[in-house]
């Protein structure tokens, strides 16, 4: 196998292209022209994201908008994950079938559902998706439909995000310092760091990025609280106190913007145990 390049987000972007309408698409027409029509595909991933890079591959995901017979399915199905693809030294993955991101739930209006069911990683995904093949397009279409949070939807996410910044950070980190117990601050820290990453996007209006991408999304925030600064200074330190200090004056910030924005109640933010009293949601994902 040919080294891997250093391609450019939209060198990538052809390469998907490419490979899907010279290797796949003719094969998908072989089984129903009709089909084909009613199918979306898309890229996802680092690569829509603009962060790949020459570890990257190529993550490409279809939808079916339609009835189809369970043979008919299967044979799309084994098509799209019959064999691991590369085209120009770069591996092209397929997956899903559509299902993870709930665009049936979408495509039939079935708002309340999907929210009730809803993803953050998915969300992410389908905003900054690129369609490969799109005839009835069904991406601009989802992507109107999913382009913020229903209000008390978000208030849910910050509560639950502001109950394990707080918890695990302001409080159970600290605890762990005092009685030394540095493995355990560091597992809070970090939880709680985690948290602090996902309220910034949602504080910014944005969907947050799986985990393996979440600080290097942070140049696309116009408020990052001082978190790259509080990051630089954690990178280079010996010392958990010093951490600490770092991460409660992006705490700070961050409360002063809530307050300031009413992002949550007035309640919520001074007193993270008065969460508990309302809904909230706390979730983990890749």
């Amino acid at each position: 196998m040919e080294q891997i390049k250093n391609y450019s987000q939209n060198e990538f972007v052809e390469i998907g292209k490419k490979h899907f309408e010279t290797v796949i698409l003719p094969k998908l027409q072989l089984i129903s022209d009709q089909v084909v029509n009613s199918m979306m595909i898309f890229i996802e991933g680092s690569v829509a994201y603009g962060f790949c890079d020459e570890k990257s591959d190529i993550d490409l995901d279809y939808y079916i908008d339609m009835d189809i017979d369970e043979d008919i399915r299967q044979s799309i199905r084994e098509l799209f994950t019959g064999e691991t693809y590369w085209h120009q030294g770069v591996r092209v993955s397929y997956g899903f079938g559509g299902a993870y991101w709930k665009f049936d739930l979408l495509m039939n209006d079935e708002m309340d559902r999907f929210w009730n069911e809803f993803d953050p990683y998915a969300l992410n995904n389908i905003m900054r998706a690129t369609p490969v093949w799109d005839p009835k397009g069904i991406l601009a279409l989802s992507q109107k439909k999913v382009e913020s949070y229903p209000d008390e939807i978000k208030k849910k996410i910050i509560r639950g995000l502001w109950v394990t910044v707080n918890d695990s950070g302001e409080y159970n980190f600290c605890e762990a310092l005092k009685r030394n117990n540095i493995i355990e601050g560091r597992i809070y820290q970090y939880r709680a760091i985690e948290a602090m990453l996902r309220l910034v996007y949602i504080l910014n209006n944005q969907y947050f990025y799986p985990t393996k991408w979440l600080s290097a999304g942070l140049g696309h925030v116009q408020e990052d609280f001082g978190l790259k600064e509080a990051f630089d200074q954690i990178a280079v330190s010996h010392c958990e106190e010093d951490d600490y200090k770092e991460f409660m004056k992006v705490h700070e910030n961050m409360k002063r913007f809530m307050i300031k924005h009413d992002s949550i109640e007035l309640e919520c933010i001074d007193n993270y145990s008065m969460i508990f009293q309302k809904p909230f949601h706390i979730f983990s994902t890749f």
